[in-house]
């Protein structure tokens, strides 16, 4: 009888076994892991050349209508604490951050894949914070075969590890990243060939449109005359065609036919183009009828993309989240921090309210159901500051306070709710919330 091997193995392995210079040999001729992209490989280019794909009009205004919708988002720390001490200093930190360049530069890891913030610090009331992530080009950082970031120099071409020379340096913010490529999976690469069809036809298509759309002159040359003549009875045609002055040898004639018009050639550009602009438009807004549905005037269709197009925010709220929240996480590790440690204190985004009554309306319903009354802190959370409201008898223009009061009663201020004596207020200036700003509409 066989009697099994007894094999002595610890019972918990925490060093990781299958990495790269483990598995494959061949990588050791570099330190540097190459960037997995097709495209890149193909064309032989580094991944700035995404920049120029970029900026074509047709992959740029997605990816521009994109990053708008991004900011266009309200932001916050720790909603449910927000008025502790500790959520109060990181507020006024993210405050100092110009977030306007700070969410679309963490964003565009979205579109490439990867994006490394440097993180600036300053001394303030005695402790270092920073006060700003500034975006670097990501051609000069490059990962490693243990999927380190490194940073490419003069001196070193292999790169010098960034976390171990700069700790709390450089964020790194990444779109579905992972082992295998730890480059991210960047938008711009998967609409390269899209893109570059649209540019690279658009010059011919104009032509070739402009040419279609003119008459056509046809000529008939004697039997036997010779190429070079061929070829100038050609020259006066296209002369006729400009210039409507030509000269010809006797015998030769020459007609004027008009275009009647060929649309099948430009439809089928039309249909190529949106083909391609409707990749796009899924590829960064989740789903192409975020365009609306042309000539349908289908309620439905664009109502749809309108959503779809917000879900599709969430993948570069994360990214923005992230950067910000590591931030804050450093600044944390490396000074006392006013307040409660056990007070949480997390960035994020979030979308207003439509409609400030409706939202007021909201709240009420459940303080009535509770039995509580809108608090302060609420009304700080839905967007009004310190100095927005003001007691009647301080206004100072005459009014007398009874007035507002005879007003509250009228609308419901006996229900129990904090918003009752607020509710003429609203009413009248429906788009008060001083943060609120329209949600984007979808694009035409």
């Amino acid at each position: 009888m066989a009697t099994s091997k007894n094999i002595d193995t610890p019972k918990v392995i925490r060093d990781e076994i299958v990495i790269r210079t483990y598995v494959d040999a061949a990588i050791e001729v570099t330190k540097l892991l190459p960037h997995p992209s097709l495209v890149l490989k193909n064309i032989g280019k580094r991944i700035d050349v995404f920049e120029k794909t970029l900026k074509q009009p047709d992959v740029g205004g997605i990816a521009r209508r994109y990053r708008d919708g991004i900011k266009a988002l309200e932001w916050d720390v720790s909603r449910v604490t927000q008025r502790g001490e500790r959520a109060a200093f990181f507020k006024d930190v993210c405050r100092n951050m110009n977030l306007d360049a700070v969410i679309p530069a963490a964003v565009s890891a979205r579109d490439f894949g990867y994006t490394v913030l440097e993180a600036m610090w300053a001394e303030a009331d005695g402790r270092a914070v920073i006060v700003d992530l500034v975006e670097k080009p990501r051609e000069w950082f490059r990962f490693d075969n243990a999927n380190r970031l490194r940073l490419i120099t003069r001196e070193n071409s292999e790169g010098e590890p960034v976390e171990e020379n700069y700790p709390r340096k450089f964020i790194v913010v990444r779109h579905e990243a992972g082992y295998k490529n730890p480059y991210g999976n960047g938008l711009l690469d998967e609409a390269y060939w899209y893109a570059k069809g649209l540019a690279a036809n658009f010059e011919y298509h104009l032509g070739f449109l402009e040419d279609d759309g003119r008459d056509h002159w046809l000529g008939w040359v004697p039997p036997g005359s010779t190429p070079e003549y061929i070829d100038e009875v050609e020259n006066a045609l296209l002369k006729l065609r400009n210039a409507a002055v030509a000269v010809l040898k006797e015998g030769t004639r020459i007609k004027k036919e008009e275009n009647t018009g060929r649309k099948s050639s430009s439809d089928a550009f039309e249909l190529f183009k949106q083909s391609c602009k409707s990749t796009i438009n899924y590829l960064w807004l989740g789903s192409n009828l975020a365009t609306g549905g042309a000539n349908t005037d289908s309620y439905a269709s664009s109502k749809t993309g309108v959503e779809i197009e917000e879900s599709a925010l969430n993948a570069g709220k994360e990214l923005a989240e992230y950067a910000v929240n590591t931030a804050l996480r450093w600044i944390t590790e490396v000074n006392a921090v006013p307040g409660d440690e056990a007070e949480e204190c997390r960035f994020f985004l979030f979308k207003a309210p439509a409609n400030d009554k409706q939202q007021a309306e909201t709240d009420e319903i459940y303080a009535r159901a509770a039995g509580k009354q809108v608090s302060l802190q609420l009304l700080a959370k839905r967007g009004y500051e310190d100095g927005d409201f003001e007691d009647a008898a301080e206004r100072g223009d005459g009014e007398p306070a009874e007035t507002f009061q005879a007003g509250a009663e009228t609308a419901g201020a006996s229900s129990g709710s904090g918003y009752g004596s607020m509710e003429p207020l609203l009413d009248a200036t429906e788009g008060l919330k001083k943060k609120y700003r329209k949600p984007p509409e979808p694009i035409s």
